[in-house]
């Protein structure tokens, strides 16, 4: 785990492991067991956090919501206020995992979905994460907002409108560190619904680092794809078996898959470089060898004229002194040569008189 949190930094993506309610068994004991679990695959695969959900039902539905027609599909047949306290975190389970990640050397997180949640969360993360349907919660975004600790923004099912809102609130109150993740609210997202190149533009408008909250199936594409447009913050759900009971599993990443994923982000932000285009030293050798240069065809005499395809040409030197680049093709002909130059060997501006 980094000492230094750092967000914006394309040369170590900011990875969060989403555990979100794939914890979740029954009993405690069993809750912090898979959830340890969880913690050390996360750790394991190299993320820089795991992050949970905190919340109480009566804090987040009506009693009466009724059922979701997306939990329907994925044959859960309860009412949403069911589910949500069926998943929902007991406030002390907190200090058990802040314990369990602190040992792991992996940072903490989970999304709070009231105030109350909220005062609990802060006393174990050193970072916020605001969901998708939270982004207008006036409450929450004003506590979250006194702890001066960054906030990390899920943008699903919202509009510019929205997010300048939030953007507004957080920093007249004195934020300082603000993120934003695209995500497409749907579980699990269809390829074509991600909008990756909304990336760019938030970057763009907002000037905060921007990152991708990736609900597709896929465990690669998505992500690799958001790098490429400058995300530095990638989050994706992942749980031990797809197999398991709950709603977050059918669509999170297996273990193997998790690893997979961080290898390739890590390969990823080797990848984009440092954004000047330059000779790299992993070219320099083919460069010498492979570049057309002016070279020598045939022996040339001192004094003789240097003429293109008689005694010089635009050729790959090869194993042979690399002559002047071939742009300077038109400063040599028509010059005498000031030395003897054998078949072969690099012709330069040097040997013309």
């Amino acid at each position: 785990m980094r000492e230094k949190i750092k967000f914006d930094d394309p040369k170590h993506i900011f990875v969060i492991a989403e555990a979100g309610s794939n914890w979740k068994v029954g009993s405690y004991k069993k809750d912090i067991e898979r959830a340890t679990k969880l913690i050390k695959v996360a750790a394991k695969a190299g993320a820089d956090a795991i992050k949970f959900q905190t919340y109480n039902p009566k804090t987040v539905y009506v009693p009466n919501a009724g059922k979701s027609k997306y939990l329907l599909k994925s044959g859960i047949n309860e009412n949403i206020f069911e589910i949500f306290e069926k998943y929902s975190m007991p406030h002390k389970m907190l200090k058990d995992l802040a314990t369990i990640c602190k040992k792991e050397k992996i940072l903490l997180m989970s999304t709070p979905f009231s105030v109350d949640d909220a005062i609990e969360v802060n006393k174990f993360v050193k970072i916020h994460k605001i969901a998708a349907f939270e982004i207008n919660h006036v409450r929450l975004l004003e506590y979250l907002a006194t702890t001066k600790k960054p906030i990390i923004i899920s943008t699903g099912a919202s509009n510019l409108s929205d997010i300048d809102y939030a953007i507004k609130l957080l920093k007249n109150k004195g934020v300082k560190e603000i993120c934003l993740l695209q995500t497409t609210s749907k579980y699990p997202a269809p390829i074509d619904a991600l909008n990756l190149k909304v990336i760019d533009k938030l970057k763009k408008k907002y000037n905060v680092p921007v990152g991708l909250s990736d609900h597709s199936i896929n465990p690669i594409l998505a992500p690799t794809l958001a790098i490429g447009l400058g995300a530095t913050i990638i989050e994706k759900h992942f749980t031990l078996n797809k197999k398991f009971n709950g709603p977050d599993h059918s669509f999170a990443l297996s273990p193997k898959e998790f690893k997979q994923l961080i290898k390739t982000i890590r390969e990823s932000q080797k990848a984009l470089g440092d954004g000047d285009k330059k000779i790299l030293r992993d070219e320099e050798e083919l460069r010498k060898f492979a570049t057309r240069s002016i070279q020598a065809i045939k022996n040339i005499e001192k004094n003789e004229v240097f003429e293109e395809g008689k005694n010089i040409n635009i050729l790959r030197s090869g194993n042979q002194k690399r002559g002047e680049d071939a742009r300077f093709l038109t400063k040599i002909l028509k010059k005498k040569s000031k030395r003897k130059i054998k078949l072969g060997d690099g012709v330069f501006l040097k040997d013309c008189k």
